[in-house]
């Protein structure tokens, strides 16, 4: 699986930092790393610049510092030391959690260069580990495994890999619709974090049952299992980790070592000083609603007062911001103590999102005449039409303007209300978008009959030449709006989102700005 890690080259994981403040005899002067400084500030972009700055982190009160350390102190300690705490976690552990250069690397990384970003993962861990954990002990696998999400995509279920690897456990497409994730222009499960980590536990499970060691499964997972066969042959049938490193690719052979380090560093968290951030939602405030309709994200955000940036991030799984009416199944997720808001406004927004769903462009027609000459042309239009609205027991002037797609102002306008109190029987002036269809007679020269003499002959006249008509503009323009990604505005165009990034010179994918403008081709 050609995941986001295939970048890491086998020794910095999605918390990379800059080469440039690597003191001495460190990973940059090793040369252990073989990243260039680009490649590791690309990363450090696209999974800690962004993403982690969507929630908001405090200081969790109900955490107490039991070294009574300084706030601002970083501790270290003796390497006999680390290496006995990993004999300790590795007496209760089905993997082989093993001390040495490469996993020691990893846990400077993690306690000491992205410390802070390693106290915000340990608050997302309270939204995320939750689920996972209920999914593993469904497929008896070990739970140390929840750790990999984080070597993955930090706990990021809307990361995307330059390759195409999506999701908190980086699924590539193809893996994906192997263990049953819908992939279309309208959703992507993998970005469903229930749904891709129910997939993980299959193809991992599939791998321990292939191998038979946890770490040669890690190893799969990463590279495939085509790789890790590939190595036991060179290692002359050797089935273990360390045995056939060598002979793995170059990120596969720090992938295990970077799950070794943040199982230490996540359990030894506050004996380095790292303590939790508190994340402005945990899986436990949040729960999910079986739609029965359409419903259009912007609707819901309007209705329930919730910003779409956050019910799009906790949906990231339907692409179009949108969740379709199809026939399947489907669920809207949201912070617990806005499930009555959306309860009571249900039937509304199913009828607002329905009203706003996007119209077929008006399409014209040739009609044919008895003769079978083309005759007349027919055309789809919208025009303004007043409706009338009479006002029923626990109707308000919000639910109204939403069943109609128009704004409460313009219906408080239209019928001078100097309130947004609606009496039972008062009657409602709305305007409302119709289609029509009217025919256009086609127009054809006059015919002159009347003549029957011999038609004059006149010279032949060399026709002018025509200017070409102007090709077709082949390019449209884009206005970044607030919750866009790459992702779904190439979605929406039906493109791909190399083919953007190729047209846009200088373009960073995986940071774009709001207002940014965006040239895409026409399809």
């Amino acid at each position: 699986m050609k995941k986001l890690v295939t970048a890491l080259l086998g020794v910095l994981s999605v918390w990379s930092v800059s080469a440039l403040d690597f003191p001495k005899d460190t990973l940059q002067d090793r040369q252990v790393a073989g990243l260039k400084k680009e490649e590791i500030d690309e990363i450090d972009r696209m999974l800690v610049a962004s993403y982690l700055n969507h929630f908001c982190f405090s200081a969790d009160p109900d955490i107490q510092n039991a070294y009574d350390y300084p706030t601002d102190l970083v501790p270290t300690f003796p390497e006999e030391l680390t290496r006995e705490r990993m004999k300790v976690l590795d007496r209760e552990s089905p993997f082989d959690l093993v001390y040495n250069e490469n996993v020691r690397d990893f846990i400077a990384l993690y306690s000491v260069r992205r410390r802070d970003v390693t106290a915000k993962v340990l608050g997302l861990s309270r939204l995320y580990f939750p689920l996972i954990e209920d999914a593993l002990a469904k497929y008896n696998i070990p739970l140390e495994l929840k750790y990999l999400a984080i070597v993955e995509s930090a706990l990021n279920p809307t990361a995307i890999s330059r390759a195409g690897a999506a999701g908190l456990w980086q699924f590539m497409p193809g893996t994906g619709k192997m263990y049953g994730l819908d992939i279309t222009s309208y959703q992507d499960e993998r970005f469903d974090p229930i749904k891709e980590t129910e997939a993980a536990c299959k193809y991992l499970r599939f791998l321990y049952n292939t191998f038979g060691d946890w770490n040669l499964a890690l190893a799969a997972y990463n590279s495939g299992p085509g790789n890790v066969n590939k190595a036991i042959r060179r290692a002359n049938g050797k089935k273990d980790f360390w045995a056939i490193k060598q002979y793995l690719p170059k990120e596969t052979q720090g992938y295990v070592p970077a799950f070794i380090a943040v199982n230490y560093i996540m359990n030894y968290s506050t004996e380095h000083n790292i303590f939790a951030k508190k994340a402005s939602m945990s899986y436990f405030e949040t729960d999910t609603i079986h739609v029965t309709g359409r419903v259009d994200f912007e609707i819901v955000s309007k209705s329930i007062n919730l910003p779409i940036e956050e019910i799009t991030y906790l949906n990231g799984t339907y692409k179009l911001k949108e969740i379709p009416d199809n026939g399947k199944k489907h669920y809207l997720m949201l912070p617990v103590e806005k499930i009555g808001d959306f309860l009571a406004h249900e039937k509304d927004i199913y009828l607002a999102s329905e009203v706003k769903k996007p119209e077929p462009e008006p399409v014209m027609a040739d009609t044919a005449s008895a003769d079978g000459e083309a005759g007349q042309t027919t055309k789809v239009v919208w025009e303004d039409k007043w409706k009338t609205h009479k006002v029923k027991k626990g109707e308000t002037l919000k639910g109204v303007s939403m069943k109609y797609g128009v704004s409460s102002s313009d219906v408080k306008k239209w019928n001078k209300l100097k309130s947004s109190t609606l009496k039972i029987g008062q009657t409602l002036k709305v305007k409302v978008k119709v289609k029509k269809t009217i025919t256009i007679p086609k127009v054809t020269e006059p015919t002159d009959t009347t003549s029957t003499t011999t038609p004059k002959v006149t010279p032949p006249v060399e026709a002018p030449k025509s200017t070409p008509a102007a090709p077709k503009e082949e390019y449209v323009y884009y206005t970044v709006k607030s919750g866009d990604n790459l992702s779904s505005i190439a979605s929406k165009y039906r493109v791909s989102v190399d083919s953007i990034v190729k047209l846009n010179k200088g373009m960073n994918p995986n940071k774009i700005q709001i207002g940014q403008k965006i040239k895409i081709k026409k399809k």
